[in-house]
């Protein structure tokens, strides 16, 4: 075949597969294009439109309790203030600490994670989208359910910790304390849904050639909060079960006349506590690794201590929890390990 013979049968070739790739590219098109109108935005699955949704509304939650945080700022700004009367202002305290919490904090990470790891891993969706929608509007019902609790004078009054027995049965009669141990399940739910996606979006669907030693460092850190919110975040879930419990239907969980410990949700909820301190500097660190070595023109140097760095912190986050409880009696030996632990965690970090 001579060379005119042969350009020639390719050019044909190629024009027999153009209608080929224009149809399946219009194909892909159509089964990836977000749906339109009213009920079409409640369809919606892809990962950087329910990215943005949390983003969005993350940050609405923290304008609100950056407002609640001015309130309290007011009051406290002289004394015999009457800005805020103590009831208002004991809930506003604990709504503004809830909100940062469990409304801002995690989720605004894990919708960062939500919006960029698919596309640095190199796969058009995340794992489970429809699960991930699920998560989202669990987090965002949790929001409002808080925030109409609190507008009909029925928000939570004993602290962002809501510690017992000041929020049992017996020191906080009616609804606030309900409303606080809710809103809890609804937001842990949402962070430990979209975790589990997250890590398998990492794990399983990487573009084809990239390694584990070889994805971002932005990836690495949401893959370690991602885990840390598996182990973490459901014992919040189960002390905020056990609470709603004793106040409803009169279990004792937490009352040391019927055996129960008032320790016990101290350590159930610092065991989530502190951990969440690192959830929410991991990705931090991660940004840091991808931004700075792009400005300065230079690879990361150190990535598999970084990656380490990231694991130890990761592990170690959960043997420093009771550093907050030195004051409690827990007596010389946890006082003494639980101190080497918060001074040897400072190490990786």
């Amino acid at each position: 075949m001579t060379p005119t013979e042969e350009a020639t049968r390719t050019a044909d070739a190629e024009r027999d597969e153009t209608p080929n790739d224009e149809r399946e590219r219009r194909q892909l098109e159509e089964t990836w294009k977000e749906p339109g109108g009213f009920f079409g935005w409640f369809r919606c699955v892809h990962h950087t439109t329910i990215g943005r949704r949390f983003i969005i509304t993350a940050f609405i939650f923290f304008l609100l309790g950056g407002v609640e945080a001015v309130m309290i700022r007011i009051q406290l700004a002289r004394p015999e203030n009457r800005f805020l009367g103590p009831d208002l202002y004991n809930q506003i305290f604990t709504m503004h600490g809830s909100t940062m919490m469990f409304l801002f904090a995690v989720p605004v990470m894990e919708a960062l994670g939500v919006y960029l790891v698919p596309l640095m891993v190199g796969t058009r969706n995340i794992a489970f989208p429809r699960l991930n929608a699920f998560g989202y509007y669990v987090y965002l019902f949790g929001g409002i359910f808080l925030y109409t609790m609190f507008l009909l004078n029925t928000g939570p009054d004993n602290g962002w910790f809501n510690y017992v027995p000041l929020s049992g049965p017996e020191y906080a009669p009616g609804k606030r304390s309900d409303t606080w141990a809710q809103m809890i399940t609804f937001t842990e739910l949402s962070a430990l849904v979209v975790a589990v996606e997250l890590i398998v979006t990492i794990f399983k669907l990487r573009a084809p050639g990239m390694s584990l030693n070889r994805i971002p460092l932005f990836v690495w850190a949401i893959l370690v909060i991602s885990f840390m919110i598996i182990f973490a975040m459901p014992t919040i879930a189960l002390a905020s079960t056990c609470l709603i419990l004793d106040r409803l239907i009169t279990t004792q969980f937490f009352n040391p006349a019927e055996g129960g410990d008032v320790l016990l949700w101290q350590h159930l909820f610092w065991f989530f506590g502190h951990p969440e301190v690192y959830i929410l500097i991991l990705p931090a660190f991660g940004m840091m690794s991808e931004i700075v070595p792009v400005f300065a023109g230079k690879r990361i140097f150190g990535y598999p201590f970084v990656v380490a760095s990231g694991l130890f912190i990761a592990f170690y986050s959960m043997l420093v929890w009771a550093h907050h409880m030195f004051t409690a009696g827990m007596g010389f030996i946890p006082d003494v390990f639980f101190g080497a632990t918060s001074m040897v965690i400072a190490i990786p970090t």
